[in-house]
């Protein structure tokens, strides 16, 4: 049977047995559960990425209705998935980043397919002039701003900070970015959302640090 691929986050109370009620509620509504990623948690709830497959012909919002049925679980997006289904594959693409003949573009290949994001692109600054050094196939084609380069730590970027035109970062499109070898910048767009959560940005900070101590200069 031909099945589609959700991205669904949710917000759930801490609490024992809460993920499991999900789990059960999205089966009931016919969907399986391909993985789960918790990416962020406070002292009350945690934030989880699920990716689910659903029949082709089924209606994305079953999922909505499934998960939030289970008291005090809010469904903060749900999107099409088309990444990956392994979740932790940090360690994986910096081995692979760094027995690359272009290990900056293997870098910013895979990353946004980590924390799925739509696109992702190192942006460099030099002589008051900001150049892309390396971008995925679907990030935007647009003359970048100088002047906000170099970040001093992990942060959501708007696209006004990015972009000359603003409108190349897509609809309603989420940004961050996160330091890279001092005037460069790593940039990943999520475009329909969700905002990158803290535990995210400190995920992909580890990323670059890791990354600048293994891929030569």
């Amino acid at each position: 049977m031909t099945t589609s691929t959700y991205l669904l986050r949710i917000r759930l109370p801490d609490q024992p047995g809460v993920l499991g009620r999900v789990a059960s509620a999205l089966g009931s509504a016919g969907a399986d559960i391909d993985s789960i990623v918790v990416v962020d948690r406070a002292a009350e709830y945690a934030v989880d990425d699920l990716v689910v497959t659903l029949p082709v012909a089924a209606l994305a919002d079953r999922l909505v209705s499934a998960a939030a049925s289970v008291p005090g679980v809010i469904v903060e997006t749900v999107q099409r998935h088309h990444g990956r289904l392994r979740m932790h594959d940090d360690l994986a693409l910096l081995d692979a980043a760094a027995s690359s003949a272009d290990p900056l573009a293997t870098l910013i290949t895979g990353i946004p397919a980590l924390l799925h994001a739509s696109y992702g692109l190192m942006v460099m600054e030099s002589s008051g002039d900001a150049t892309i050094v390396a971008a995925t196939p679907s990030a935007p084609d647009s003359r970048c701003r100088a002047g906000w380069l170099p970040l001093d730590q992990p942060r959501e970027l708007a696209a006004t900070d990015v972009w000359e035109d603003p409108t190349a970062a897509g609809p309603d499109c989420e940004l961050a970015g996160v330091p890279f070898r001092g005037a460069s910048a790593i940039v990943l767009g999520r475009i329909g959302g969700p905002a990158f959560r803290p535990a995210e940005l400190t995920r992909l900070s580890h990323l670059s640090r890791v990354a600048q101590a293994l891929l030569p200069a």
